[in-house]
């Protein structure tokens, strides 16, 4: 009699991929794990928040049958005890997590691990407002390790250790997230996970692994239909195409991206100032003016001290003197922030285009000072290469180029100039519409 072979059944050959393990810890950072935590925050408070990350990071790696003895029966309400010490009675924003966190240290209670990993989360969050980096990414891996099979926890350690510069580390938590995400097909985080994988690469310098990275989740998007993330994509392949001067291939990917947002969608602002910036560095005054004017009400506030430095330029590039005053003058009534001295810088090139010299050895003092103040080296640069040049009469060096008049690459930027101010105007109407409500 003969051997028969089995048919092979297709979903029981489906590729098992191997998950990382995590990485604990950066491989700089003093042990044990979690110490980092004492050098964002002193005194009790900080030894209480630490010790209970360790409860956490103890109560995670105990196998669930064993957690009902992990703790002694009175630990919760001595470690109670120490927090409220510590937060000297205050209602203090962290009570309510840690309140969750300590009910894991009760025998008779079984806790849920989402409840412990987003408990964990909004400690992480708090650390972030409060600028405690090294805090927010320990409870973040706390998170994910509470919750293994967790493809979202993941990614949100990846991203901070990769802001954190930390690449090692968060190069190990990207393939996590990854192939946690393939294992229970949760195409939005892998999507997610390959565009911060591939900002980070771009941050880093190594464009060919951005653009792998980034190409994988446009293809992934869209063979899913998940239209938010591959609207995200082609977002972030035109700011990588725009970076690595392939202008062509940028303005082909911004033209994607706006039609993939849609008219009104809330994205669509920060693209089309993307777009405008970019145009403005080429001296393409006029489309970038155009679409400057159009976005600027919609802008988020932290765009706005930028958007007027670029406002201020691209008017002085067309000849517009009123439109760069206007501009100028709104920029000096904002205080002392985030991109305020970039803009100045932008304003003395405004100025150098208009012819006035004067103006623009103002406007760079005034960059130049704030940079200083706020300890920003490359636009310190900037600022002492203009001075350079207008005390050796060389203003007219740092001219753009005149705008292209004529042939395809202006034609099609002239198109998408006036397509984003079209896909813009449902953002005024709502606006309008909401007013009127309010009235």
């Amino acid at each position: 009699m003969g051997v028969t072979r089995a048919t092979r059944n297709p979903k029981k050959s489906r590729r098992h991929w191997r998950i990382p393990p995590p990485p604990l810890r950066d491989g700089d950072a003093p042990g044990p794990e979690g110490l980092l935590v004492l050098h964002d925050l002193d005194g009790d408070f900080g030894v209480v928040v630490w010790k209970m990350l360790r409860s956490v990071l103890l109560w995670a790696e105990t196998s669930p049958s064993d957690r009902g003895s992990l703790f002694s029966p009175d630990a919760g309400q001595r470690r109670r005890a120490e927090l409220l010490a510590a937060t000297h009675g205050e209602n203090h924003p962290l009570l309510e997590p840690m309140e969750s966190l300590l009910r894991m240290m009760d025998p008779d209670t079984i806790p849920d691990p989402d409840e412990v990993g987003v408990a964990c989360l909004r400690i992480a969050g708090w650390a972030d407002e409060n600028e405690f980096p090294r805090t927010a990414i320990e409870f973040r891996q706390a998170a994910a390790l509470s919750c293994p099979s967790n493809p979202r926890f993941a990614l949100s350690v990846m991203r901070t250790a990769r802001d954190l510069a930390q690449y090692s580390r968060a190069e190990a938590w990207f393939h996590r997230s990854v192939g946690l995400a393939r294992q229970c097909r949760d195409w939005d985080t892998y999507v997610r996970a390959y565009l911060a994988h591939g900002t980070m690469m771009r941050r880093r310098g190594a464009l060919p692994a951005a653009r792998r990275s980034y190409l994988k989740a446009l293809r992934r998007a869209t063979r899913q239909g998940l239209s938010e993330v591959r609207s995200m994509t082609l977002h972030d392949l035109f700011v990588l195409e725009e970076y690595a001067s392939n202008r062509d291939a940028a303005d082909r990917y911004a033209g994607l991206a706006a039609d993939s947002y849609g008219p009104g969608h809330r994205s669509l602002p920060t693209l089309a100032h993307d777009v405008a910036v970019a145009w403005l560095q080429q001296g393409y005054f006029e489309n970038s003016l155009k679409v400057l004017r159009s976005v600027f009400p919609h802008l988020p506030e932290a765009y706005r001290p930028v958007a007027l430095g670029s406002l201020a330029r691209s008017s002085a590039g067309v000849g517009d003197t009123p439109g760069f005053s206007r501009a100028r003058r709104d920029l000096s009534r904002i205080p002392p922030g985030p991109g305020v001295a970039e803009a100045w810088i932008e304003v003395a090139r405004g100025s150098l285009l208009l012819g006035n010299r004067a103006e623009a050895r103002d406007a760079v003092r005034r960059g130049e000072d704030l940079a200083r103040t706020r300890m920003e080296g490359q636009i310190r640069f900037m600022a002492q290469s203009i001075f350079d040049a207008i005390e050796a009469e060389e203003a007219a060096a740092l001219r753009q180029v005149p705008e292209p008049s004529e042939g395809g690459a202006a034609t099609d930027r002239s198109r998408l100039a006036d397509r984003l101010v079209v896909l813009l105007e449902p953002l005024s109407s709502g606006e309008r519409a909401h007013s009127a409500a309010r009235r």
